[in-house]
């Protein structure tokens, strides 16, 4: 563990979190937060479940990264807790274990670790970023993750909105808590977070109840546009063509060109996988053996006027900077080109307009994953602490 001092932690952090802007380096790439027992990646844990971390460096250089953790509330302002409160141990931990890229033309090199380990343990459920620095304290990469607890199941009932103007565009959600062998405190805060399809930064805060009684919480009326389903390709094999892949050319590193893609007008189902991509290759070693590819994405939009559009999904913590931003290439057509990893791939286009993100398309019917959190802040606590956790699918929405 790094020495610092006190002051100087205090002040890193404290400037950190009031301007949460970084640059992540170009040579980080496939960064994943995996559960212990699957190899899908996830944001979404257990509390005392393994969290398992990877990401790769485009680079045979040995670089010295260090992690940490900390604390947050329902809509991601730090809380306001010593760290000790939230950890037993320590954290800013140097990370030991890295391996070299083989047989491939891009190298790189891999670095992974886990938590909880023999250093310290998460004592507390709620909401998290990791972030990981180099050895003069820039952040190379943060993400969000949410710790829960088996505490007051909930239940989410999925419909089309009553309101005609959203009813074909939009999913109204009705969520219930009950408080199992306990009661729902009167002096206590209570709120309510819904994320879509596993996205952290997707998501709806509801402070008011609906209907309240000593054990029972009820929410309605919550409102997500319905989006559309993800596109999807798959680059195991890395010199073929299929249906998403128009062509594979071997060069000092590969390229992968896509088919166009096309903004929907009408609804058309689409098996996906709600935006998580899966390193896999034809290889023994899908960590090491996986190569990257140049992969050209092609969207061909209904209308000449579209602006600020991004390619985006779990791959890259659905960020929407200058990295994902297609250039426009013709009539109603925009690309770009992204060096990833070998798998398979699930992603969506939005545009941004006003600081705001927003869904190219939108449908009643796309089937999307929501998970609610519920959180409770006593009036001797200082942070919200999670007491209710559910998620549901819209596969079977009710017209």
């Amino acid at each position: 563990m790094r020495i610092i001092g006190q002051f100087i932690y205090v002040l890193f952090f404290g400037l950190f979190f009031i301007n949460p802007l970084y640059n992540q380096s170009d040579k980080i790439k496939n960064i994943q937060l995996f559960g212990s027992i699957t190899n899908t990646q996830k944001s979404i844990f257990y509390k005392d479940e393994i969290i398992r971390v990877s990401f790769d460096e485009l680079s045979f250089k040995t670089n010295n990264y260090y992690y940490s953790l900390d604390h947050f509330d329902f809509e991601w302002n730090k809380s306001n807790i010593f760290k000790n409160e939230v950890i037993s141990g320590y954290d800013d931990i140097r990370i030991s274990d890295h391996e070299k890229s083989f047989n491939t033309l891009q190298k790189f090199t891999r670095y992974s670790f886990s938590f909880p380990n023999e250093k310290f343990n998460i004592k507390l459920s709620g909401n998290f970023i990791l972030s990981v620095m180099d050895s003069d304290e820039n952040t190379i990469f943060k993400r969000r993750f949410i710790i829960v607890e088996n505490l007051n199941p909930g239940v989410i009932d999925i419909s089309r909105p009553k309101n005609l103007t959203k009813r074909n565009s939009f999913q109204n959600l009705k969520i219930k808590f009950r408080c199992i062998n306990c009661f729902f405190d009167s002096r206590s805060e209570y709120k309510l977070v819904v994320i879509q399809n596993n996205n952290l930064k997707s998501y709806r805060s509801i402070e008011k109840t609906t209907l309240r009684t000593t054990n029972e919480l009820i929410f309605d009326d919550i409102l997500f546009e319905g989006d559309d389903e993800y596109y999807s390709f798959d680059t195991k094999n890395i010199l073929g063509t299929n249906n998403e892949i128009k062509q594979s050319i071997p060069d000092n590193i590969y390229s992968t060109i896509l088919y166009e893609d096309f903004q929907n007008l009408n609804y058309t189902y689409k098996p996906d996988k709600n935006g998580v991509f899966i390193n896999n290759s034809l290889n023994d070693d899908n960590n090491l053996e996986s190569d990257y590819t140049n992969v050209t994405f092609s969207l061909r939009t209904t209308s000449s006027e579209n602006n600020n559009i991004y390619v985006i999904g779990a791959f890259n913590d659905y960020e929407t900077n200058e990295k994902y931003m297609l250039q426009k290439a013709g009539n109603n057509l925009y690309t770009k080109t992204i060096k990833l990893k070998q798998g398979y791939y699930n992603y969506k286009y939005v545009k941004t307009e006003n600081g705001n993100t927003q869904n190219l398309s939108n449908f009643w019917q796309t089937e999307n994953n929501y998970s609610a959190f519920l959180y409770q802040k006593k009036p001797t606590d200082r942070f919200y602490k999670i007491v209710g956790y559910t998620t549901k699918n819209s596969d079977k929405i009710v017209n």
